[in-house]
């Protein structure tokens, strides 16, 4: 079952996520329930802290529609600049240019603690920066002005309260009784 994706500013987003030391049943529960949370929002990276799990893993999605996961990822090397339209499933609605670079070397575990290392330019780049990002308590709207910023913040939490007023909401035919 996916997860509820998490809105930001929430402390789970802004908090440095914990490594991955136990690569058993629970860590193959939670990239399952990742990736169902990833497709339903129809995204193409996912982090652990977005659901609410301060574990350094994350999902990958390439440019083909295949996706791969990275546990404890490490940034290696970092070259060119490039300013790219980026949005976040944790900031809904919300599409900006955003600085990043060009090529990354990113070390990283996959689900069975293999170690790999992995050359990316273009989208798949931009995807590894992000959800690395996210892993160590950013979001990409840290990368934007204060005054974009702050707009951003404000109707994030407009959202969240929104949100919080719908699950406070008694549902229809779930043992309310209406008269």
């Amino acid at each position: 079952m996916a997860r509820d994706i998490v809105i930001w500013p929430h402390k789970v987003l802004t908090t440095s996520t914990q490594p991955v030391t136990d690569f058993g049943p629970a860590l193959e529960t939670l990239l399952q329930e990742m990736s169902e949370a990833m497709a339903e929002a129809k995204g193409i990276g996912i982090a652990a802290n977005q659901v609410g799990v301060p574990l350094r893993v994350a999902i990958v999605g390439r440019e083909d529609g295949t996706q791969f996961e990275i546990v404890n990822p490490q940034l290696l090397s970092k070259e060119g600049s490039v300013k790219l339209e980026e949005g976040c499933l944790s900031v809904p609605d919300v599409w900006e240019k955003c600085p990043r670079v060009e090529r990354v070397k990113v070390r990283y575990q996959d689900k069975t603690a293999q170690w790999h290392e992995l050359e990316a330019e273009g989208r798949l780049a931009h995807v590894l920066q992000h959800e690395i990002d996210h892993l160590d308590g950013h979001v990409f709207v840290d990368h934007l002005s204060s005054l974009k910023r702050t707009l951003i913040l404000d109707r994030m939490k407009k959202l969240q309260k929104s949100l919080a007023r719908r699950k406070e909401e008694p549902s229809e035919g779930k043992g309310t009784k209406r008269s």
